[in-house]
Order: structure tokens, then sequence, then C-alpha cells
């Protein structure tokens, strides 16, 4: 893992995307909230950087830790602390000489950490992107106060011209500068920086920096609040010692604190900002003082009304989604509700809209991906019972209304905004995740269940998974189908390493040949009596536009699971040794399982893959489950914007055939019909009571008549059903999009013939079948036989019978030896009467005869 303190600036985040490329298999996690401006930098950059927060990862062990621009092990994320044991390896890379200790790493005295890292890049000739030599430039700018402040070296400005080298804008850096500080400010912060203490107040954090100075220094408050800003703190104590006085300043970034009575004067009693003194100059009475007013303060009822922000940005249901992403990209909201006539209707999230936009959705209206479902508070609810309810909707914003009118918003930031508010949130989303999140034993269900050589071999995926230190888990459908008690031989294998690494270690001790397929960092293995194991990278999905191929990055397993197509196969069973049998379920897979749910993971999955509109029926059909009403509004959504027109033939054609290999394919063709998603799949059909009975009593006599004529191809005898009345421009269409064979129309022509045929001639014996009928092949018998009713299926069926049973005793070499006929159309006349007598019942010992009597009437 690659870290720094918490709340990053610049120079931490730009030191941790620096040191990652020297430590490439570490992930960057970070604590707390990126500053505005590091965070309006990057969405105009739309930098791809691979980062997570503390919160997102549930890590139990840590084999090593990088920690950039800070060697003090309590400015880490806690999080992040409580991990660190005596086998964690960790690095420290700094530019303050004073705190290195004797903790090992890198160390120099400069006025940007971002210095220090980009000097190891050019020395070890690391390639860095324009945007990343950005992001390096603007960090070294602000950190050095733009090169005034008096800690600023020769190699800051080096660097900084190595960057612009690298194509770095020099007019794009004045954007982000910060405000410059004197040479006595400057030195007031270096000292408190040195001399801080962060404690714990009923849950809060509270930072106290001491100094001691011989006067009351000139622009100290423009100094604090540079500290503030620096140290990104909650709450933050400066105590300054001027002979027997104490000075001190507070700023609270998260509660209004009534402080009124402590100290002596105060220029500001109430508020985030808070100056005073203490006439005894003693350190320590000072900060119980202080640590007291925390205490008084911290159970203090907090109403909506004080955490709230107002006034609200809405959005209109008419606007387009770019104009709403712009909306948010300028203001910082992520959360903006949507209103229809003065009536909110929904909310709109940045993710989703971010998302829509960039599949390229940004002329779409504002209230298709919007989220239906909010929470609606009032101000004078409490804090607690608001937090309880968005934890309860699992949702991160709730609209205060009063009267019926719009006065507020509550968001996750907000909560986060009071350390009582905030503890109540973090332990009740807690409780939601342990609701949520299901980690338990099914060790015992897995040996009940799997056959012993399958499951010997899923002990051994998990000792070579422990061997190489990667977490090895299976994932998908054989999750799903082993609690549903059902077979399923499809071994996913998803580890958090490298699957290439993982695939080649296993080969060692098994006789296996690997197929690799790098571009999406998986293996498949493949045994010599037919098994196969596929093995990935736990990674996550992208998709640049809609329905196309993912591109795919390094994640954990919980971002891996997250990008599955829905809920039930969203889970993972863990393989290794310590842990084998441990059942994953981030999302609530169970929940869903055991109610009979199909239940897409976000509000773009169909639109992201279109495919899933498909394999939603599929499932739904195969189980007996059925679609949640959300999940059905997004399919249908999905199919009414012609999102399937953009997939590739190939793929809907895969999609169909594992449709068709179902027990009940009827019943998904027909669901398939009524969510409209046949007519959009071969344009030109009209799913009509015609073609629904044809299909209908093709999937009905199919297994019969596989016993007469062998097995069609089921997609074939399918289209050949639903393009019968389409006209040969539409056919021709399906033909390319689907790839069937280039005579398919013509085949078709001629079977649309022969029914006409047969239904114009009523046709009685095997003979007068056999005669309307150009071609044997299955397909085309099992499409005329979904045509008939029952009736004449009877003589149809009598057909088929006497096709498979009759062969002929008389062929063409025993007519030219017997009865002296010459090659040509004389010998086929006559082996077609012949042969049709026979279908017709004529005995094999009696063909001699027939043919003389042929011979005789024909006069040949």
């Amino acid at each position: 893992m690659i870290t720094t303190h918490l709340n990053p600036d610049f120079d931490a985040f730009a030191s941790a995307v620096a040191a990652q490329k020297f430590f490439p298999d570490h992930m960057i996690v970070l604590g707390g909230e990126l500053s505005p401006a590091l965070k309006g930098f990057l969405s105009s950059r739309g930098l791809l950087l691979s980062f997570y927060k503390t919160g997102e990862l549930k890590l139990e062990r840590l084999n090593s830790l990088i920690v950039v621009d800070t060697s003090d092990i309590q400015r880490l994320p806690f999080s992040i602390r409580r991990l660190i044991t005596a086998g964690t390896e960790v690095k420290f890379f700094d530019h303050h000489l004073q705190a290195t200790g004797e903790k090992p790493g890198t160390y120099r005295d400069l006025g940007a950490c971002t210095t220090l890292m980009c000097t190891l890049l050019r020395k070890k000739k690391k390639h860095i992107t324009q945007n990343e030599a950005s992001l390096f430039a603007t960090a070294i700018y602000r950190e050095t106060g733009n090169f005034t402040h008096a800690n600023t070296k020769p190699q800051d400005l080096r660097t900084a011209a190595w960057l612009l080298d690298s194509g770095v804008h020099p007019d794009e850096l004045g954007v982000y500068s910060s405000y410059r500080l004197s040479l006595s400010q400057q030195k007031l912060v270096e000292t408190l920086l040195l001399n801080i203490e962060t404690v714990d107040v009923g849950g809060v954090e509270i930072s106290f920096a001491r100094a001691q100075r011989d006067s009351l220094p000139s622009g100290m408050s423009l100094a604090i609040e540079k500290l503030w800003s620096f140290l990104g703190v909650e709450n933050l104590v400066v105590l300054v010692k001027v002979g027997e006085r104490i000075y001190f300043t507070i700023r609270s970034r998260h509660m209004n604190l009534d402080l009124n009575g402590l100290g002596g004067s105060l220029r500001n009693g109430v508020g985030a900002f808070t100056m005073g003194y203490f006439e005894e100059g003693d350190f320590e009475k000072a900060d119980l003082a202080i640590r007291g007013a925390f205490e008084k303060n911290i159970e203090r009822l907090i109403k909506v009304r004080d955490i709230m922000s107002s006034p609200v940005r809405t959005v209109l249901t008419e606007m387009r989604v770019e104009d709403v992403l712009k909306i948010m990209q300028r203001t910082g909201h992520h959360t903006l509700p949507v209103v229809d006539q003065d009536k909110i209707v929904g909310i709109a999230r940045h993710r989703n809209v971010e998302k829509a936009s960039r599949h390229n959705l940004g002329d779409r209206k504002i209230v298709e991906i919007m989220d239906p479902f909010f929470v609606v508070a009032s101000a004078n609810d409490s804090v607690q019972s608001v937090t309880d309810r968005m934890v309860e909707n699992d949702t991160t914003s709730a609209l205060v209304l009063e009267n019926g009118i719009l006065t507020g918003i509550v968001t996750r930031t907000d909560l986060l905004k009071s350390p009582f508010s905030r503890q109540r949130f973090l332990q009740s989303r807690e409780q939601k995740e342990d609701q949520n999140y299901v980690k338990l034993s099914i060790a015992r269900l897995l040996e009940e269940r799997v056959e012993g050589r399958l499951l010997t071999m899923l002990r051994f995926l998990g000792a070579v998974g422990s061997e190489l230190g990667m977490p090895t888990y299976i994932v998908g459908g054989f999750v799903r189908d082993l609690l549903l008690n059902k077979t399923n031989l499809d071994l996913d294998i998803v580890v958090e390493g490298n699957a290439n690494s993982f695939a080649a270690a296993f080969k060692k001790y098994f006789d296996i040949k690997i197929v690799e397929h790098k571009e999406f960092l998986a293996s498949s293995m493949f045994f010599h009596d037919g098994l196969r194991i596929d093995v990935a990278t736990a990674r996550t999905e992208f998709y640049k536009r809609p329905a196309a191929l993912p591109e795919v990055d390094i994640s954990t397993i919980k971002k891996d699971l997250y990008r599955r197509d829905f809920s039930i196969n969203a889970m993972a069973v863990k393989l290794n040794q310590e842990e084998f049998g441990m059942l994953i379920d981030f999302f609530g897979s169970r929940n869903d399982l055991a109610r009979g749910t199909i239940r897409a993971l976000h509000p773009l999955s169909f639109i992201e893959d279109p495919t899933r509109v498909l394999r939603a029926v599929r499932f739904e059909q195969r189980f007996g489950f059925e679609i949640e009403v959300r999940t059905a509004e997004l399919l249908k959504n999905c199919v009414r914007e012609d999102y399937l027109d953009k997939v590739a033939g190939q793929r809907l054609r895969d999609e169909l055939n594992k449709i068709l290999l179902e027990p009940q394919p009827l019943k998904a063709i027909r669901r398939l019909s009524t969510l409209g998603v046949i007519e959009k799949l071969f344009p030109g059909v009209v799913f009509d009571r015609r073609i629904d009975f044809a299909i209908e009593k093709y999937f009905l006599r199919r297994p019969r008549n596989n016993g007469y004529i062998g097995e069609d191809r089921i997609l074939y005898t399918l289209m050949m059903i639903l393009l019968r009345y389409s006209i040969n421009e539409q056919v021709q269409w399906n033909i390319q999009r689907y790839g069937l064979p280039r005579n398919f129309l013509e085949r078709l022509r001629d079977a649309r013939e022969n029914a006409e045929s047969i239904s114009r001639e009523n046709p009685e014996k095997p003979s007068q079948y056999h005669c309307a009928i150009k071609s044997k092949k299955a397909e085309t018998l099992n499409f005329l036989n979904s045509q008939l009713e029952d009736e004449r299926d009877r003589s149809f069926v009598e057909y088929l019978k006497r096709l498979k049973e009759t062969k002929l005793a008389v062929d063409g070499e025993r007519l030219k030896r017997a009865y002296g006929l010459k090659e040509g159309p004389e010998i086929k006349k006559v082996l077609d009467a012949l042969y049709c007598a026979r279908l017709d019942g004529l005995e094999i010992e009696k063909e001699d005869g027939f043919v003389k009597d042929f011979l005789r009437m024909e006069g040949i």
C-alpha cells in the first residue's frame, strides 16, 4: 500500500502517484478528503489514476507500506495505522529532515516531497505523461509558495524546469497557486508543524500545535490558516506562549463550538474560528481547559438545520446530462435534486451522470438516468434520525422539506462535518455494511455438495494462492449454483494479484496447457481430461462507449464482483488455506438469491453491456426468478433506446444460443417478446400468434423428431420460423448480422414454397410429402413441421419415420446390370418411383417386381 497523511494536499497526492511508479504492485489508499483545489485539478484533467479511500477496503493484513510526505505514523488514517504490525515493512519518503529519527526511508531537505520523488524518477529514467508532469509541477509550485518559501531549495526549481521541459504549460500553474507567507509567518508554521500532538476527545480528533515567541507574531491568523489548510485536520488548536500569557486559536471544520467563558478575552466566542488567551502561561492547563470545552460541546443535540446545505441547487427534468455534469463540476455538488413543475421527482447522482456522459449520452435528458428514490427530512429532525434513514435506504443524501418546499439538503459530506453525526454515520454505516456484507464459512457445504476430485482441486488452488501471497477466490455461477444445490463445472477463479503468474505457479504441480489472455489479465488452464479452469486478476472494467467490450484495470475482489451482471452472480468463496470456504457477499446477493430476484448492480448496467438484457431473461426463466422492478425499468429503457443495435451480432448470437440450450427456451423467447426484445433483435419480425404457435409446436415436437432426422441447429430453425413472413431484404440483413450461411435465404425461400405446397395439396401419404419437400435438412423439416396443425402432424411424423427406415435394395448398378438400363435420367426416374413406393409401404422383397411393372408401364 502507498499512503500519506489525512486529507492529502497536492504535494501528498502527487508524491503518492510518483511512488506508484516505483512500486506498481502497491495500491494508493488515502484517508479523509482531497482538497477542493486538488479535486478541481483532477476533474479538469480527466486523469485516469487508480486510488482508493480507506472506507472502500476491508483489509486484515498489511505486508508493505510506503508513506510519502510525512514520517509521522500518527498523521496516517487510523484504519491504516491499526494494520501496521511487526511484520509490516514500512518505508518513508519525506522532505523534512528533522522528523526522520531511525525510520527507514529516503529523506531530503527540500521544499516539496514531490521534488524528492521526481528526482528519483529522473534517476531511474521513469516515463511520465504530460498530465502527470502537470500534477507534479503544480504540487511543487503550491508547496513552495510559488518558490518563495524559506525552505525552497535549488533542486525544487531544477525539478520544475525539468517538468516544464516535459510539456507543462507555465500559465496552468497559477490557477492552483497558493497565497504567500512572510518569512516570520513561515517560521511560525514550521515551528508549529514540529510540535503537533493529536488527541481523541469523545471520538473527535483534535490536533494541538504549540510554539513560544518573544512577542505575538504579526499575521498569526494567516499563518494558522495556512497550517490548518496544510494539515487538513478536523479541529486544530494553536497555542502560542508569549511571556506569561498563552494565546489560543481554535479552528473547527465540523461543528460550531460554544466557548464562552473559556480563557480570557475572546475575539470570537462562538463559531468555527475562535481566538483568545489564558493569563496563566501553562501549556498543560490550557490543553485541559480546551479539551473540557470540546467535551462540553460534544453531546449537543444537533438538528438537521445545523448541518444542512442551503440553498439547494436543482436541475430540471428536461436538462441534458452533459449540462448537469457541467453544473456538478463547476459547483462541486455531487447530488442534485431533479424538479418537474416545482415537484421533486428524483436525484441526479454524479457517478451516474459522469458515467452516462462517458458513454456519449450527454444529449439525453437527466430524467432518464436519475434515481427516482430519495429520503426526505425536516429541518427540526435530529441528525441521528436522518442518518439512520439514509443508511437504511442506502443513500448518500436527504432532501429537507418544509411545507413541501425544498429548503436544504443533507449529504454524506454534511454528516461528516459534525463529529457527533460523523460518529453516528460511521457506526450506522458499519451496521448497514454488516447487514449487507456477509462473510461466513460454507466449507461444510462445499464438502457436501462438491465432488471429491473437484473439491481437492479447489483446495489446491487455494494452497497455490497462499504460497504466492495472493487472496484466491472462486466466483460467479459456481457459487450461485452451489447455494442453490445445482451442479456447475464452470470454474472461474479470481486472484488479487497477477493471474498469469498464478497459472505459471500452478503448472509446476500439474501437467496442463495454459492459454494467456494478457489483454484481460487472465489465463485459461486446460487439463488432459477436459477440465478447464479460468483464472483472472481481480479487476474493474470501464466501458469507453455503450455496448463496447470493456477495458480492464487491476482492482480488488469487491470491485471485481461489482462489475458483474447481477447480484446473484456477485458472490465469491475464498480458497486460501487459512480461510477455505469463506463466502464473501458485499451486495446482499444471498438475500436476492433467497427471494428469487434478478437485480442489476448499478443503473447503467444494461447500457454498458446490452447483452445483459438476454442474460437477465435467461436467468429469470432458468431459476423461476423475477426481474426486480427497477432492473426491469432499466432493461426496458435499454431496449427502447436501441442499445442492442450497438452490439456485435456474434455476441448476441452467443447469448441467443445459450438461451436456446436452456431446458425451457420457449418461456425465455416469450418473455423476450413481451419486453420488446425479439423485434429489436430481428428487424422485420412481428411476433404474432402465428409465429408464437409455430415456435411452440417446434419446441414441443423437436425432441421426438430428433430421433428420426437427427438434431438440427436450433438457432437456424428458429430464425426460419421468425423470418417466414419477412421480405428478402430484411432476411438478408439478419443473415449478415448474425453470420448465417450464405444460402440461408435460398433455403428459407424453398422452405416457404414447400410449406405453401403442403398447405395447398394436403398430402396424406409419405410419398406425397417426399415429392413436396425439396430439402431434407433437419432445420427445413422441423420448420415445416412447425407450420402443421395436430391432425396433419400425424401423417408428417409417419413420413419422418419412413424417411429414416427406408433403404433401397435395388440401386443404379443393379438396374444397369439386371435390366440393361443406361446411365441417365431413366435410372433416376425409376429409383424415385421405387423410393416413393417404399415410403408408402412397399416391402423390400417386392422391389424387383415393382421395377419390372414400372418399366413395362413406362415403356422403358
